[in-house]
């Protein structure tokens, strides 16, 4: 399962970007083998639409689930339709502090 996280840097020590469209990186976390990869996000620097930019990164890069502090209204529905698991998160989170959380509560789920 490839899971995203909007980040202020690129590496999961790195505090979660209070924006999806804003971040500048998008840290892609893959469960499967606990590897990951930073891309640059790029909707940080497009004036509108920079939510829509992000996601349709995600989508290039086959995300299943994003989690994230805030999402627009257009992002969110796109991101619906196309089948991704939107999480919202609390602020002053680090990226690794975000995926412990998510996956605890997948296995309370459980």
């Amino acid at each position: 399962m490839k899971i995203v996280i909007p980040s202020t840097s690129e590496n999961l020590t790195s505090p979660v970007s209070d924006t999806l469209g804003r971040a500048p990186f998008l840290i892609f976390y893959d469960s499967s083998d606990g590897s990951y990869e930073s891309v640059e996000n790029p909707g940080f620097q497009v004036q509108d639409g920079s939510g829509l930019e992000a996601s349709k990164t995600l989508l290039e890069n086959n995300a299943d689930v994003l989690l994230t502090k805030e999402i627009g209204r257009k992002s969110y529905s796109l991101l619906l339709k196309e089948h991704i698991k939107i999480e919202l998160i609390k602020s002053g989170e680090t990226v690794k502090s975000a995926l412990s959380k998510y996956f605890k509560k997948q296995r309370k789920k459980n």
